[in-house]
């Protein structure tokens, strides 16, 4: 008879071992989409900073590209003095 109890106690085990191994998982998988969240929200911000530095950065660009010629004064003209 102390075979059976013994045995009969095994199921309990392992329906518990299910549970907690299925809780861990549940955990896992909140942790991975957070973290995939995160990183596409990162991703964007990303993108936003980049559109913002182009359009700062755009007119300094144009502007170093012009001749130095048009960009000076040029003090030949004795009128000027």
């Amino acid at each position: 008879m102390k075979l059976l109890s013994v045995h009969a106690s095994r199921p309990r085990q392992s329906g518990s071992a299910v549970v907690i191994v299925l809780a861990l998982l549940t955990i896992l998988l909140i942790y991975v989409a957070g973290n995939i969240r995160t990183l596409s929200s990162l991703g964007r911000e990303l993108r936003l900073l980049e559109h913002q530095q182009t359009l700062r950065l755009q007119p300094t660009a144009t502007a170093t590209n012009t001749p130095a010629a048009l960009t000076t004064h040029q003090s030949n003209n004795p009128a000027i003095h």
